[in-house]
C-alpha cells in the first residue's frame, strides 16, 4: 500500500490551513509573530517593487536592482531556502513585466538575473544559516559552561594579564562573600589583605612567566577560622599563543587537613601508648621484616630500635633451631591465610641479643594491608613466672614432713 500525505490536523482534528502549515516548516529560531512580520514586510517591498514599475519610464536596471533587498532580508531571516524562495518571487516579478510589456528584456538578460538573484539569495542565506549556527553553538556552550561554573563545588575565576578579576562563579561569591559584578574589573588586593593579595599574584605571574600550570596550597582567613584550599593555576593563551589571562580552580580541602591532622594526632597518641606499654611490641611485614619496636621490646630482647627495624625478625629473636619452622609458618599462612599462633596466647622460646634463651607469652594478630599483611604482636617475659611455676610444682612434690620441717 502507498503512503499517503495527510495534510497535518489540529487538536480539534480539522486540517491545519494551508498558510499555517507554510509557516510551520520555516526555521524556528525566532517566534511566529516575528516570521510572519518578516514575511509580511518582504510581501509589502515585493508589492511597492511591482508597483514602481508602472511608475517608472524605464523600470528595467532599477527595479532589478531593487529586488534584491526583500531577497536579501529572506535570506538573512530565513536561510538558504528563504533567500531561494525569494528570488524565486522576483523572477517572478521579471517575468509578470516582460508579460504585460513593461520591459522587454532579452531571455540571456532573464537568466543572467535568474542566476545572480539564486546566488545572491543562497549564498547569503547559507552563510546566515551558518552564522546563526555558529551563534547558538556558542551561546549553548557558554551555557553549559555557566551551568558547570555555578553548580560546582570549587571556587574558579579568571584574571586578565594585570591581574584583574574577569569572571568568578557562584561558589567564589559564596565562600567570600563578594557579589560578581562587583569583583570584575578589581584585583586580589581590593578583597584580600595585603600579605594574601601579594602571594596571590607572585604565583599568578610565575604561571603567566612559565607557560604551564602550577599546583599548590593557599591558606585564606574566613569567618570561622583559616581554611586551606588547593588551587591549581593555568595560563589561558589567544589565538597567537600569547597568555592573556590565568584561570584558577581552588578546591576547599580544610575538612581533610583537619581529618589528616586528627590522624596524626591520633598515631602519637597511640604510639605513645604502645612505646609506654611494659609488654614488648613487635610489628613485621608479610617478609618477615621489623616496621616497629617498642621501648620494652629493647629492654627484653637488648636490641635498640634502631637496629631492629628493617631487620628480619627471625634473626633477632627467634632461637636459631626454630627459625626454619618460623619461616615455614609464616609461609603456609600468606598462601592459606591460617596460621596456629594468630589471636591466642601462647608460651615460646626467645633469644636474647646476648644469645640466651628465655621463655615469653605471645599474641599476634595479622592485617591486611595494601600489598600483603601486617603482623603485631606484644611479648611478655615470663621468666619468673615460669621459675615460680617451677618451685611451687618442686614444692608439692616434697613429703609432708620435708615441708613441715622447712616451714
Amino acid at each position: 500500500m502507498e503512503a499517503q500525505n495527510v495534510p497535518p490536523k489540529t487538536a480539534s482534528g480539522e486540517p491545519r490551513p494551508l498558510h499555517r502549515r507554510l509557516l510551520s516548516r520555516l526555521p524556528r529560531r525566532s517566534s511566529q509573530g516575528e516570521r510572519v512580520a518578516v514575511l509580511a514586510a518582504c510581501g509589502a517591498m515585493f508589492v511597492l517593487i511591482f508597483a514602481l514599475g508602472f511608475g517608472v519610464d524605464d523600470p528595467g536596471e532599477s527595479v532589478a536592482v531593487l529586488l534584491t533587498l526583500p531577497i536579501v532580508v529572506a535570506a538573512i531571516k530565513f536561510g538558504t531556502w528563504g533567500g531561494i524562495g525569494a528570488a524565486a518571487v522576483a523572477l517572478g516579478l521579471l517575468g509578470a513585466w516582460d508579460v504585460t510589456g513593461q520591459d522587454q528584456m532579452p531571455l540571456l538578460s532573464y537568466l543572467g538575473r535568474a542566476g545572480a538573484y539564486t546566488l545572491l539569495g543562497g549564498l547569503l542565506g547559507s552563510f546566515s544559516t551558518r552564522l546563526r549556527m555558529t551563534h547558538e553553538r556558542v551561546s549553548r556552550r557558554e551555557a553549559q559552561l555557566d551551568a558547570i561554573l555555578d553548580n560546582s563545588s570549587a571556587v574558579i575565576w579568571l584574571k586578565d594579564r594585570k591581574g584583574r578579576y574577569m569572571l568568578v562563579n557562584r561558589r567564589f561569591e559564596e565562600v567570600f562573600d563578594r557579589k560578581r559584578e562587583a569583583l570584575v574589573g578589581v584585583t586580589d588586593h581590593d578583597v584580600f589583605p595585603s600579605y594574601l593579595a601579594d602571594g596571590f599574584r607572585a604565583n599568578d605571574r610565575r604561571v603567566l612567566k612559565d607557560g604551564r600550570s602550577l599546583e599548590l596550597e593557599e591558606v585564606v582567613p574566613q569567618d570561622d577560622g583559616d581554611h586551606t584550599f588547593i588551587t591549581v593555576k593555568f595560563p589561558l593563551f589567544d589565538s597567537t599563543g600569547e597568555a592573556y589571562g590565568v584561570c584558577g580552580i581552588s578546591t576547599d580541602i580544610t575538612s581533610r587537613k583537619r581529618a589528616e591532622q586528627d590522624l596524626r594526632e591520633s598515631k602519637d597518641r597511640i604510639g605513645q601508648i604502645i612505646d609506654q606499654a611494659l609488654d614488648a611490641f613487635v610489628s613485621m611485614d608479610s617478609a618477615g621484616i621489623v616496621t616497629a619496636w617498642n621501648r620494652s621490646a629493647e629492654e627484653i630482647f637488648g636490641w635498640p630500635a634502631h637496629k631492629a627495624i628493617g631487620k628480619s625478625l627471625a634473626e633477632l629473636i627467634v632461637p636459631e633451631r626454630y627459625r626454619a619452622a618460623h619461616t615455614r609458618g609464616l609461609q603456609r599462612f600468606l598462601e592459606t591465610g591460617k596460621g596456629p599462633l594468630l589471636d591466642k596466647h601462647v608460651e615460646l622460646l626467645a633469644v636474647h641479643r646476648d644469645g640466651h634463651e628465655f621463655p615469653v607469652e605471645l599474641s599476634v594478630t595479622a592485617v591486611k594491608v595494601r600489598g600483603g599483611f601486617m603482623f603485631h604482636g606484644f611479648l611478655h617475659d615470663i621468666t619468673d613466672r615460669k621459675g615460680l611455676e617451677r618451685e611451687i610444682l618442686r614444692l608439692t612434690e616434697l613429703p609432708t614432713a620435708t615441708v613441715e620441717e622447712q616451714a
